[in-house]
């Protein structure tokens, strides 16, 4: 069975150390349907770490990815959700085999 990660992409840090970052919210075991389902459910509750206090918040959707544009007091700030599926990770080599063996590649 597949896993899925659901990542969010944005901002991390502060001023001159302010970077662009992903990180895994939570994985979701299925279908990429019931993974994008997922997603939808999460999205919508989530407090991006920037700005502090938001003006305005607009959410937008492309496919099984979303944008949500927060407008901060003196700043714009965006954050990007999506769907990613779980291929390898060198920290759990059970996936590894299964996931790329599927796929007709060598599970080394």
């Amino acid at each position: 069975m597949a896993r899925w990660a659901l990542v969010v992409e944005e901002n991390e840090g502060a001023g001159q150390y302010m970077t662009w970052s992903p990180r895994v919210l939570t994985e979701v075991e299925g279908t990429r349907e019931e993974a994008v389902a997922a997603l939808k459910q999460l999205v919508p509750g989530y407090t991006p770490r920037h700005p502090m206090s938001s003006r305005q918040r607009t959410l937008y959707r492309d496919g099984d990815s979303y944008l949500l544009v927060s407008q901060g007091q003196r700043r714009t700030f965006h954050t990007v959700f999506k769907v990613w599926e779980v291929l390898w990770d060198s920290n759990r080599p059970e996936i590894q085999g299964h996931r790329l063996s599927e796929e007709g590649e060598p599970a080394n």
